[in-house]
């Protein structure tokens, strides 16, 4: 069952909220802390992404392996 997803800003105390599927995931302290987060996650995954091909890539071109 799916519920409500959203971000929202509240007062007391002071935060920004994101929900999925009516739960809490995070709270951050503010709209910059949470677009920081953010792009470290997306940067983060990105490098794993550049190992996991640069490894395939390896693999494929190496006669050893």
């Amino acid at each position: 069952m799916t519920g409500r997803n959203r971000v929202y800003y509240r007062k007391s105390p002071e935060g920004v909220v994101v929900e999925r599927d009516g739960k809490i995931l995070a709270v951050y302290r503010s709209p910059e802390e949470m677009v920081e987060v953010h792009i470290k996650g997306l940067l983060a995954t990105d490098q794993q992404d550049t190992r996991r091909i640069r490894e395939l890539y390896k693999a494929k071109t190496d006669p050893a392996r």
